[in-house]
């Protein structure tokens, strides 16, 4: 995988006035190591070996480091010299250690293999480090020291939030495999009075309205019977509210219709249509997430009805939730769009899908420490549209941009640097 050097940001062009004036007035020097350049800067060379490796010095010692990871696993190869001339491998002992973001120290003893010391564990990426060499040869030891840094930036925490930078910790997640649903909001049939009157007769007292709340057993109406002459009483028999009237006082009402339907709309339904390639993925008790589609959170529900057959005009078939809706916020008739949740998977670590970056050849998330934010690769597994799930690359408890991360991208894109060692 190849990454940009790092660089301390000298220039990230962003549309908020706070993050142009810190640009214009902060201009750091480099941080020093192969990887330290600006924006504009020339790249700041290093000295290098026979091998193009880093070359450091100590007096008449020489001492050659480069990452080789030619058709094998990256690995870090060292080549010894005494007075410009070449020393046998076995004549020197070695010790690296690597000091990575957030504290992590890889530590690396060498070993002689034909003209070279070679590590005896794979350089993971990012190859970017702080690097602490200890050499030995003749009884003497030579001590190095040196930053090679890429894909880095450091950025005040006050500039990352004006940027729309938000800092997250990986760790467990549950993935949901969900299919889509689009449907509508009706009323709960099973919460439904039908109020029909006793006897025929006329309408003499009319209380309730469209869209008047009434109380269980309270008065909707009062009709004088054709049969006795002698007014009764016609009242709710659930709290609700009145959806349906078909009385007007004076008017002769029949026996045999509705005049007044009163519905308690603290529950809806939400009733999903199901194109037929789906159906057989769908159970009663499935969890549902139901959109109102007005910025409001969806509403969890379960599944409670599906149809045994379809419809004729639409070729789908019919999903039932029902839909608590205590301050009556849902309202018959509306479209609404559900998930329904059909697999789930827990995952030991996992980040934000929108923390993803493509970076060259691969995925990348931003792992923070302070101020600094680095372009870690990243092993990919299941995901879902909020979460993805990391096998390797980030372990639980790593701190990464979960948003905002295609600034630091487009940052770290602005060095245009290869990936030398």
């Amino acid at each position: 995988m190849r990454f940009q050097r790092s660089y301390v940001v000298p220039g990230i062009v962003l549309a908020t006035a706070v993050l142009a004036a810190w640009l214009l007035a902060w201009r750091p020097a480099s941080p020093g190591g192969d990887h330290g350049e600006a924006e504009g800067e020339a790249h700041e060379e290093f000295a290098r070996g026979p091998h193009g490796g880093r070359l450091l010095e100590d007096g008449n010692f020489g001492l050659e480091l480069a990452i080789y990871e030619r058709g094998v696993s990256p690995e870090l190869r060292a080549y010894a010299y005494q007075d410009g001339k070449p020393l046998p491998p076995p004549s020197v002992e070695l010790s690296v250690e690597l000091h990575r973001l957030g504290g992590r120290v890889d530590r690396l003893a060498f070993a002689p293999r034909e003209d070279y010391l070679v590590g005896d564990r794979e350089v993971m990426e990012p190859h970017s480090f702080d690097v602490r060499v200890v050499a030995r040869h003749e009884g003497r030891s030579h001590a190095f020291a040196y930053a090679s840094h890429e894909g880095r930036i450091t950025l005040p925490e006050e500039i990352a939030k004006a940027s729309g930078i938000e800092v997250a910790e990986a760790g467990p997640a549950r993935l949901r495999s969900t299919i889509a649903l689009n449907g509508r909001i009706v009323t709960n049939k099973d919460a439904l009075a039908h109020i029909m009157p006793r006897f025929s007769g006329l309408a003499r007292t009319v209380r309730k309205r469209l869209g008047d709340a009434v109380a269980k057993d309270e008065l909707l109406a009062v009709i004088e019977s054709n049969e006795s002459l002698h007014p009764y009483e016609v009242r709710s028999r659930i709290a609700g509210t009145v959806i349906y009237k078909e009385i007007t006082p004076g008017e002769f009402v029949a026996n045999d219709r509705e005049i007044y339907v009163v519905a308690d709309l603290s529950s809806v339904w939400a009733d999903l249509q199901v194109y037929r390639r789906d159906f057989s993925a769908l159970r009663s008790g499935q969890r549902v997430f139901v959109d109102a589609g007005d910025g409001s959170p969806p509403v969890e529900s379960t599944l409670s009805y599906l149809s045994p057959v379809g419809s004729e005009n639409t070729q789908t078939l019919l999903a039932r939730a029902v839909v608590p809706n205590p301050d009556g916020s849902w309202l018959p008739g509306l479209f609404v769009t559900a998930q329904v949740e059909v697999d789930t998977a827990d995952v030991a670590v996992a980040v934000r899908s929108s923390a993803l970056q493509r970076l060259r050849d691969g995925d990348v998330v931003f792992r923070n420490a302070g101020d600094m934010f680095e372009a870690q690769p990243v092993e990919l597994g299941r995901r879902d549209g909020e979460w993805v799930e990391v096998v390797s690359g980030v372990t639980a408890g790593d701190r990464y941009a979960a948003t905002g991360s295609f600034v630091l991208k487009a940052d770290v894109g602005k060095a245009g640097a290869s990936h030398d060692h």
